[in-house]
């Protein structure tokens, strides 16, 4: 039986493991050696980026366009979802978890929708949104 070939799952491949997590080290390469946190931006600062920067700023308009419509339909599902429960049931605790679970659905369907409509899976919105931030970080330290 010699060399087969098999190894556990958890040692197939560590370049794929890390590929997984990289979302956390990304973060934390922001957030690393600062004692106080970046100050809040607005809507100027965004468009300052946006005009700065001409491959990002637009992608960074399409990924904000995108949590919107995510924002909105988590809304609309939500509170769809509690008054249907509520009509039926007449249970708080009832509508406040049809809310909660409308939420989540209309949530991913408005998010997959705008991923699909604005072409947010052409590229890695984490890198967009880190490239705002990596930004918005020289600008003020």
């Amino acid at each position: 039986m010699g060399n087969d070939g098999y190894k556990p799952w958890w040692a197939i491949d560590k370049e794929a493991w890390r590929e997984k997590f990289a979302v956390f080290y990304k973060l934390t390469s922001i957030t690393e050696g600062h004692d106080q946190p970046l100050p809040p931006w607005s809507e100027k600062d965004i468009e300052e980026f946006q005009n700065s920067d001409p491959v990002y700023g637009t992608q960074l308009k399409l990924v904000r366009q995108g949590a919107t419509i995510a924002n909105v339909g988590a809304l609309a599902g939500g509170l769809v979802t509690a008054a249907i429960a509520w009509k039926y049931s007449h249970s708080a605790v009832g509508a406040v978890g049809a809310f909660a679970g409308g939420a989540v659905v209309g949530w991913a369907l408005a998010e997959e929708g705008a991923s699909l409509g604005l072409g947010l899976y052409k590229f890695d919105c984490m890198d967009t949104n880190l490239k705002f931030l990596s930004w918005w970080e020289k600008k003020h330290h």
